[in-house]
């Protein structure tokens, strides 16, 4: 048992017992993962945050349902989906990606891991103009892959996990991020190797 899910295994029942300071921890620790999710399906910022803060209402109102504490994770980012289909079919939503650089260090890793299979990789610079051109890029991407390219890459989310949260099969999960990363490798590869050129 890594060290991730014995803090889960401690602090869910906890909060699960009303414990306020176990839950204000659960907080601490999925809060920004949760809102590079939700900061990937949606447009506004603003409207992130507040989206951010009804996952965790949701999610503390509903945590005597969860049995298994270590699926604390993919439940949050399942709550935090369902808000997100909320708002696309109240129409208040644009769910799109906006050039923006959210948690730049996992920007980073995304970007590295969008152009890991071209030539050259570990030679290019991961500017702010590539993390802008990432997010550009996951706007053509369809939803549920993007879904998922945000969840394994930004937020970490093993294939499990990502399967939990959006109610389908590991392979279904990994289907999407195969053709996610194709699609992404397509839309960023002639800037790819525009940069490899000028090195």
């Amino acid at each position: 048992m890594n060290e991730d899910t014995r803090k889960l295994e401690e602090l869910v029942p906890q909060a699960r017992a009303g414990d306020v300071d176990a839950f204000e921890s659960l907080y601490r620790r999925h809060q920004a993962g949760i809102y590079t999710f939700l900061r990937s399906q949606v447009r506004e910022a603003e409207l992130a945050a507040d989206l951010t803060q009804q996952t965790f209402v949701r999610a503390w109102e509903s945590l005597a349902r969860l049995r298994d504490p270590g699926a604390f994770p993919s439940w949050l980012h399942r709550i935090a989906l369902n808000l997100v289909r909320d708002e696309a079919k109240s129409g208040r939503a644009r769910l799109e990606v906006v050039a923006t650089d959210v948690e730049g260090e996992r920007t980073g890793a995304a970007a590295r891991e969008a152009v890991a299979r071209n030539p050259g990789p570990e030679q290019l610079v991961l500017s702010s103009e590539l993390r802008d051109r990432v997010w550009q890029a996951l706007e053509s991407v369809p939803a549920e892959q993007r879904a998922a390219l945000v969840m394994h890459h930004m937020t970490g989310m093993s294939v499990t996990e990502i399967a939990e949260a959006m109610k389908v099969r590991p392979g279904t999960v990994m289907s999407r991020l195969a053709r996610g990363r194709a699609a992404l490798r397509k839309l960023l590869g002639s800037y790819v190797e525009a940069q490899d050129g000028q090195m």
